[in-house]
C-alpha cells in the first residue's frame, strides 16, 4: 500500500511517501507562512523525484491539527481535492497521532506547545493508547497537566518549558512521514475523515464595519 503523507500544521511544508512500514521518500521545506503557495510544488517534486505517479497512490494522509490555523486549512483542502480527483481515500491524522517518536504501545499523553502570548502557557494534548488517539485533542494549562500525566505511561511531544510530571518523556514533532505510517496501519473500514481539528478559535478576529 502506497501512501502520501502531508503536513502543514507547523513551521514547515512536508510531504512523504510510505509503502507499508517503509519510507520511500520525504521532502520538507521550512517556512512560517506561505504553505498555500508551496504545498503543491513540494508534493509534485516529491512524486517526480521518487518516480511515482499519482495514480499509484492508495491513500492520502493529512495532518489535521491542532496547529497553525491557516496551515491546517491549506493542508486539509489540498488533501481533500487531491483525494477527490484520484478517487482515493483521504485520512485525517491529528498532530498528536503524527508525532515522529510516538510509542505504539501503552498509554501516552501527547503534548505540543500551543501558540499563546505570554504569560499564558498552554499545550495541545491528546490521550493515546496503542498508538492511536482515544479522545479528541484538547488544550490544557499547567494546572491540569499533573492529573493528566498520572494516568499514562509516557509523555511524548514538545517538551520545552514542560514541568517535571513524574513520567518518562520523549521529544517528538509531527511529521508527514509519521502521518503516512499511521494511515498505513489502519484497516480500510476504519479511516478517520480529513476534518480540521482547531481545538480553539483563531486569535484573529473579523474587522468591525466602520462606524460600528
Amino acid at each position: 500500500m502506497l501512501i502520501l503523507g502531508i503536513n502543514t500544521v507547523a513551521d514547515a511544508c512536508e510531504a512523504a511517501l510510505v509503502r507499508g512500514d517503509t519510507v520511500v521518500a520525504e521532502l520538507s521545506e521550512p517556512m512560517q507562512q506561505g504553505h498555500d503557495a508551496r504545498l503543491a510544488p513540494v508534493v509534485e517534486k516529491l512524486m517526480l523525484e521518487s518516480g511515482t505517479a499519482f495514480a499509484q497512490l492508495d491513500r492520502i494522509a493529512i495532518v489535521v491539527g491542532p496547529g497553525s490555523f491557516t496551515g491546517v486549512r491549506v493542508g486539509v483542502a489540498f488533501a481533500r481535492g487531491l483525494a477527490l480527483s484520484l478517487d482515493k481515500p483521504a485520512v485525517g491524522v491529528t498532530s498528536l497521532e503524527a508525532l515522529d517518536t510516538l510509542p505504539r504501545q501503552g498509554h501516552v499523553l501527547a503534548l505540543l506547545p500551543a501558540k499563546r502570548r505570554p504569560p499564558e502557557r498552554t499545550w495541545w494534548g491528546q490521550l493515546i493508547a496503542e498508538g492511536r488517539g482515544v479522545a479528541e485533542p484538547f488544550e490544557v494549562g499547567l494546572s491540569d497537566l499533573q492529573s493528566l500525566a498520572s494516568g499514562v505511561d509516557t509523555i511524548c511531544g514538545g517538551l520545552a518549558d514542560l514541568p517535571d510530571l513524574g513520567r518518562a518523556v520523549m521529544a517528538a514533532v509531527p511529521t508527514a512521514k509519521a502521518a503516512a505510517l499511521f494511515a498505513a496501519r489502519l484497516s480500510g473500514d476504519d479511516l478517520p475523515p480529513p476534518r480540521p481539528v482547531y481545538v480553539r478559535e483563531p486569535d484573529a478576529t473579523p474587522m468591525r464595519p466602520v462606524g460600528s
